[in-house]
């Protein structure tokens, strides 16, 4: 009878060792821990154990979300896996429901979280739609955006911009959230909390992370971070106070570091943002769903939270938001 439990600290030594072998990955346990904050206990991860020997695993990652003006914290579900195939255990084949059920069951009263979220593809959205019950809202294909050519001209809306690096924390991303969030009515709240946690610390990857503003104020206009590996760069992360000027300058960056790490592509995801969108587009950027087949899914815990605020295009997406970026 295997045994479902949250985690408890060394657990993670084989909750890696799986993750790897399901996914084929090499990840190593100092990941594991930037990931899932284990510097910042509790954790909010549930895993099935029959005696030492893990079954299934389903991890969580808080974040703060905001939902038309009300601010709420949320799960989302991460390196979701079963071993019963892999182990040709048949006895655990109901043990990554059991884990799912509880991790939804326990997200409210153990966490206080109001919303469950995640993203998924392939065979894996049927199982977290019909069997886990992540279906508050329908399945929401990606968009990415992809660029291969690059115009090699910058506008003069752009020099009335200027760009910094910035630290692991950095207070005026508090003052941009302030002044954008309206842009934004469902997303994960993007302050410098958020940006230290997720793009600083993280033990193999380096993110390359700017401030922009007017030349001639310190009132930010936009954030934008990058990650350069593998041939492409990638946008991580992007928040923007809609002035094309500064997205423009971001859009430089992004060609400036291409060209200095020998990419062969830009890319990123961009939903719930279409101005933004369209002037990429104009950057010489095309987009469409996400080949790879990734959709985000949703399950409302809340019940005054209305499925209505997670419409298409609603929900502030960019690869931030994923796990593996």
């Amino acid at each position: 009878m295997t045994e479902i439990r949250l985690y408890r600290p060394g657990d993670e030594i084989a909750i890696n060792d799986a993750f790897n072998r399901v996914f084929g990955r090499q990840r190593n346990v100092e990941e594991w821990a930037w990931k899932y904050r284990a510097e910042d206990p509790p954790c909010p991860s549930v895993a099935a154990w029959d005696g030492d020997r893990l079954a299934a695993h389903n991890g969580g990652i808080a974040a703060d979300y905001q939902v038309d003006g009300r601010r709420i914290l949320a799960l989302q579900g991460a390196d979701t896996f079963s071993l019963a195939v892999a182990e040709r255990q048949p006895e655990w084949r109901d043990a990554w429901q059991r884990v799912m059920d509880h991790f939804a069951e326990i997200a409210a009263d153990q966490f206080g979280a109001s919303l469950l979220y995640g993203f998924t593809g392939g065979r894996a959205i049927g199982h977290m739609v019909a069997r886990a019950r992540w279906d508050s809202v329908s399945p929401r294909r990606i968009p990415l955006l992809v660029r291969r050519r690059r115009p090699p001209s910058r506008s003069l809306a752009s020099r009335f911009f200027r760009a910094r690096l910035i630290g692991d924390s950095e207070p005026a991303l508090d003052m941009l959230w302030e002044r954008v969030r309206e842009r934004y009515p469902v997303s994960v709240v993007r302050n410098a909390d958020h940006v230290r946690r997720r793009l600083s610390g993280h033990p193999t990857v380096r993110y390359h992370r700017w401030l922009i503003s007017p030349r001639w104020s310190v009132t930010p206009a936009a954030f934008v971070a990058f990650r350069t590996d593998g041939g492409t760069c990638r946008w991580v992360e992007l928040v923007w106070d809609g002035r094309p000027g500064a997205l423009e300058l971001a859009d430089h960056l992004s060609r400036r570091l291409a060209d200095q790490t020998g990419a062969e592509r830009e890319e990123l995801w961009l939903d719930g943002d279409p101005e933004a969108a369209d002037w990429l587009e104009l950057f010489g950027f095309e987009g469409g769903p996400d080949p790879s087949g990734v959709v985000r899914v949703v399950r409302l815990i809340d019940p005054e939270l209305d499925s209505a605020s997670f419409a298409p295009g609603r929900v502030y997406t960019t690869m931030a938001d994923a796990d593996l970026v």
